[in-house]
């Protein structure tokens, strides 16, 4: 068995010391972590039904008269309405993650499930409220132009995410703050060890 390392690898060469080490590594309180995790799920799925009515109040709409006329450029609104849910959910993603880091102060374990598993959720959310915000417009701009208002017609004209990659962009933004976070406690914590 041998003994503690030489000082090229052990705690006497560290320029903070041993209890600065100490403080950096500090144990998970992984009760106070899933209370994080939780709430914050609950936070940012509540943050996706903003989302949705942002996305709702941004995003081209389908022309009823155009299809009606059978126009070729019908479902264009559809792909834009895809990019406005991109980017309205990394806006509220953003926003909503610098608060969540900012009422957590020093984002652990809990925090991240919390922004990932949370957006994915909020996404998950705005896209449905989206939806339901958008479903009786779309029944009624059907009758309007003399279509019947089946399943299959109000699938293909409703307002949803078609390109199911961009409620991805949500979790990644708040992962990205998540780690700029993390990354400035660090460097806190290093330059003032006390703290």
């Amino acid at each position: 068995m041998t003994g503690p390392l030489p000082p090229p690898y052990g705690v006497a060469s560290s320029p903070w010391g041993a209890a600065a080490i100490d403080r950096v590594h500090e144990p998970v309180d992984w009760p106070a972590e899933a209370v994080v995790a939780v709430l914050g799920t609950v936070y940012l799925a509540i943050a996706g039904a903003i989302a949705g009515l942002l996305w709702d109040a941004a995003a081209p709409k389908l022309s009823f008269r155009d299809l009606a006329a059978s126009a070729s450029a019908t479902f264009h609104p559809q792909i834009g309405a895809d990019a406005w849910f991109l980017l309205v959910t990394v806006l509220v993603g953003l926003v909503s993650s610098v608060a969540l880091c900012l009422v957590v102060r020093r984002p652990g374990p809990g925090a991240a499930i919390a922004l990932a598993v949370g957006g994915l959720l909020g996404a998950f959310v705005a896209d449905r409220v989206g939806f339901m915000a958008e479903r009786h417009q779309a029944i009624v701009g059907l009758r309007a132009v003399g279509f019947p208002a089946t399943g299959d017609l109000v699938t293909q004209v409703d307002f949803r995410v078609r390109a199911l990659g961009v409620v991805a962009g949500w979790p990644l933004v708040a992962l990205v703050v998540l780690g700029i976070f993390v990354a400035i406690d660090v460097a806190r914590r290093r330059q003032h060890p006390a703290a």
